[in-house]
């Protein structure tokens, strides 16, 4: 009589309380004094994991499925019989068979024979695991614990191939009936049976399972700990996962032989504490594997993304899917002007795409107007479309939702949902380097990038930055510092015809956060003017205050997109032209914090930058340097004064740039000193954001 698989039936809770109730423990050890601690110093003291011998790993779980499952299926079927004669035919269809595999027959046969005919409990499991575990130190631990299963799947398989051939072989039956597998049979109905043998959820197909992570984790560690750090804590744990495998399937071997001599066998409480071991182990290794697909995906996307950006012409459209959502179709993006959702496939292809990013929802009210100016420039060409990917932390902070919607209240292009969590946030921060300071990174119709980080350009030149290209931005850059990042901040709207700064004239531009400071150099500038010896020579110069609003005033938000145009100014031409092109930048961003700064120009050409107390000293002290006067000029004469103090103050610059995105620069030259500067790392409290472990 032949039959196929049919499922176990499954087993009620009320006799397995009653079995529980009716069965006695002898035993009252458990497995608290196996703790992690304990077993982990065991064995990194005693055995090793030396790995001289390697083994197939895959393979070898091959054959250990195949006889589980098909031993399963046996029994199950004995069972659903009741004592009837059944045969199963098993078909090859449902295994995988190992390509080739060599196993060490006699150690598999001494595991094996140790494995059985011993005594129950737990202390008789724990030696017998720590004798086996000594007599394969030349293998690694996941292979110490595959080889072990083999040897236990040996004998199990070999207990139900009998029993299935038992009733149609003469020599099967022989050998089923000295080896009294009868008994086993006789079993099947038992809560304990089930416990270790029985389905998906039995201690053997829990040590299963064990060992497919350990194998995928071991497979996985192709890639660098420090790319998938959650790997390197898997890995740490395969010793322990393989002693508690080796540990269970001796208990398993133990309470297999108790049945067919009789005996009793292992402790129902010994068997739920091991059970709950198994199930407490799964969840962890579920978990580091979870972790680390995450890891191992995110890793492949910022590769991806590299080489896209790097090395192949990938249409933009598959680019920003795969950026946002890592996947080659994303979710529709917010029209900011419309309020509705469109796929980027509809809008974005065969255009240029300005990307904004931002890890903070506090763009500042000048950005949004500059790239408002830019928006409605580039919709004239219709060449570009903007779009906008804030990095939103997860969990949310308090107000983040509010300060998103107003955000994309006043914009006019295209914005990331608020629910998005960014793919690509390992590229943007790493390979794009994005920071606190917004960035916008200009990439081509075949994802080319055309320009890294086209804020500098925006809160300068705003629209005539456009189309945001290297060309474009050293074309610009030939402009005057002067130009490009000062005079726009003056009071005085005739300097912006420049028609003074071309006529060679002289011109003091200062300002500074200590009025008594702007006072003294006002007036002693003035005192200057009135000099007799000015007059004669027909010398004079314009004093050009920075950062005062239409009444005279003095306005903060003027100053702060002073400093802001400075340091952008400062970046781009640092990283088009290098650092002998920037240090007169430099030396005016290292007096952000002073009393009061001054920059001096005769036409176009920058004569001094100076800051602080020294350079009112040079002016107080006019009467010591004005017989220069009709040698080298008014600035001629007031440099070489202001350079003999410089250089007996030995007071260098500082510039800080902290939290800009993208491209900066790790080395820039004192133009004091002449020296590089030293630069470092500043740590700064996150107090009233979301904690960062």
């Amino acid at each position: 009589m032949c039959a196929s698989f049919a499922p176990r039936p499954k087993i009620s809770a009320v006799p397995l309380a009653l079995a529980l109730m009716q069965k006695t423990d002898k035993e009252q050890t458990n497995l608290k004094h196996l703790s992690d601690d304990v077993i982990m110093n065991h064995l990194f003291t005693k055995h090793g994991d030396d790995e001289t011998i390697k083994i197939d790993l895959n393979d070898y779980i091959s054959f250990i499925e195949n006889v589980i499952k098909s031993s399963d299926q046996i029994s199950a079927a004995s069972h659903w019989a009741q004592g009837s004669k059944v045969h199963v035919e098993l078909s090859d269809d449902s295994f995988t068979y190992p390509s080739s595999i060599e196993p060490p027959v006699c150690t598999l046969h001494d595991i094996s024979k140790q494995m059985g005919c011993k005594a129950a409990g737990i202390d008789i499991a724990h030696k017998t695991t720590l004798d086996i575990l000594s007599k394969l130190t030349k293998y690694s631990w996941e292979a110490k614990a595959v080889l072990i299963f083999a040897a236990f799947a040996m004998n199990y398989g070999a207990l139900w191939h009998l029993d299935n051939y038992s009733r149609s072989d003469p020599l099967a039956k022989s050998l089923a009936m000295i080896k009294r597998v009868g008994s086993l049979r006789k079993e099947l109905d038992s809560v304990q049976y089930g416990q270790v043998f029985f389905g998906p959820n039995s201690l053997i197909y829990s040590c299963l399972k064990a060992i497919k992570y350990m194998n995928e984790f071991k497979n996985l560690s192709k890639y660098d700990i420090k790319e998938v750090p959650e790997l390197s804590a898997a890995l740490r744990r395969i010793p322990l996962v393989s002693y508690w495998i080796v540990h269970a399937l001796v208990a398993s071997s133990i309470d297999l032989h108790c049945y067919l001599s009789g005996t009793e066998g292992q402790t129902h409480k010994y068997l739920n504490e091991l059970t709950e071991k198994k199930r407490s182990l799964l969840v962890t290794l579920e978990k580091h594997h979870q972790f680390i697909m995450k890891q191992q995906e995110e890793v492949e996307l910022y590769r991806w993304l590299v080489d896209q950006t790097d090395h192949f012409p990938t249409d933009i459209t598959l680019f920003l899917s795969k950026l946002i959502h890592g996947k080659h179709k994303a979710r529709p993006l917010i029209n900011c002007s419309t309020r509705l959702e469109e796929y980027i496939e509809d809008f974005l292809k065969e255009k240029n795409l300005i990307l904004i990013v931002s890890k903070r929802l506090d763009v500042s009210k000048e950005d949004l107007d500059s790239l408002n100016v830019v928006y409605n420039e580039v919709k004239k060409g219709n060449k570009h479309e903007i779009v906008w990917v804030p990095v939103i932390s997860d969990p949310p902070a308090e107000g983040d939702v509010e300060a998103y919607e107003a955000l994309i209240s006043k914009m006019k292009w295209y914005a990331v949902p608020f629910d998005t969590k960014v793919a690509g946030l390992r590229f943007l921060e790493e390979k794009w380097e994005v920071r606190e300071d917004l960035l916008i990174v200009v990439l081509n119709t075949q994802s080319k990038i055309e320009f890294p980080n086209a804020v500098h350009l925006t809160r300068i030149w705003e629209k005539e930055a456009i189309p945001f290209t290297y060309e474009r931005a050293n074309a610009l850059l030939k402009r005057s510092w002067i130009d490009s990042t000062v005079v726009k901040f003056t009071d005085q709207p005739r300097l912006n015809s420049l028609a003074m700064i071309n006529k060679e004239r002289t011109m003091i531009f200062y300002g500074g956060h200590n009025q008594g400071w702007i006072k003294r150099f006002e007036d002693t500038a003035e005192a200057i003017k009135r000099d007799p010896m000015l007059r004669e020579e027909g010398i004079t110069f314009e004093l050009v205050p920075l950062g005062l609003n239409q009444k005279g005033e003095p306005d903060p938000t003027i100053m702060s997109r002073f400093w802001t145009a400075q340091r952008s100014f400062f970046i781009l031409k640092h990283q088009l032209q290098g650092s002998t092109a920037t240090e007169h930048i430099s030396r005016l961003i290292s007096y952000e914090n002073e009393k009061g700064w001054a920059i001096v120009t005769k036409g176009q050409t920058v004569v001094i930058v100076g800051g602080g107390d020294l350079i009112v000293k040079a002016l107080e002290e006019f009467q010591t340097w004005k017989k220069n006067l009709r040698r080298v000029g008014f600035s001629g004469s007031f440099k070489d004064y202001f350079d003999e103090l410089t250089s007996k103050s030995l007071e260098c610059t500082h510039v800080n740039i902290m939290g800009y995105s993208g491209w900066i620069p790790l080395t820039v030259m004192c133009p004091v000193c002449r020296r590089y500067m030293g630069s470092g790392i500043r740590f700064t409290c996150a107090h009233g954001r979301p904690n960062i472990v």
